[in-house]
């Protein structure tokens, strides 16, 4: 009965420490303005978005325009090719977009004015500079990878350290308990 009692007493001690190392935890992290659970979803959010860049700078943006066909040579299908490619550059700088929408650096002007340039040259059928605008877009591609690794490095080392630092105090809590008021 007596070593019943004390691995009920050693579970209350390993609970009690865990929740109190949890809550001090939080309480750190909200005292230097992170949010623990934004943090994890972001890391998510970029880890699918970056995902998504990838697949379309490995080969998505060639299948996209292998996919149109020919460049037609008469002026009503050669607008109509140009209509076709302006709406997919528009669909691949979408993802350059929704990276700037979840670092809070989204411009609807600028989209905006991208939009109206890619229509003008689909309209004027102006297929250098519609090639122009899509090396333009995986320029921003790629430099959306980067900038997307960057801070999904840094939310990663984040949460990292407060891992470290959970089961440090977890350890230490439970030393405190073992050895402290709980053992009255």
């Amino acid at each position: 009965m007596i070593s019943y009692n004390r691995d009920v007493v050693a579970l209350v001690r390993i609970i009690a420490s865990c929740l109190t190392a949890g809550f001090l935890i939080f309480f750190i992290s909200s005292l230097s303005g992170e949010d623990l659970i934004k943090n994890n979803s972001t890391v998510a959010d970029l880890d699918r978005i970056l995902a998504e860049i990838n697949v379309e700078l490995d080969g998505g943006i060639e299948d996209r325009i292998r996919q149109l066909g020919e460049v037609p040579a008469i002026n009503p299908y050669k607008k109509f090719y140009c209509a076709e490619l302006a709406k997919e550059i528009h669909e691949v700088s979408y993802l350059t977009e929704k990276q700037k929408i979840l670092f809070d650096a989204y411009n609807v002007r600028d989209f905006e004015s991208k939009s109206k340039r890619l229509v003008s040259f689909s309209e004027t059928a102006n297929m250098d500079a519609l090639m122009n605008e899509l090396e333009i877009v995986k320029r921003e591609l790629k430099n959306s990878v980067n900038l997307i690794d960057k801070r999904r490095k840094k939310l990663v080392r984040q949460r990292t350290a407060y891992i470290i630092l959970f089961f440090v105090l977890w350890i230490a809590i439970y030393f405190y308990y073992s050895r402290g008021f709980l053992k009255r």
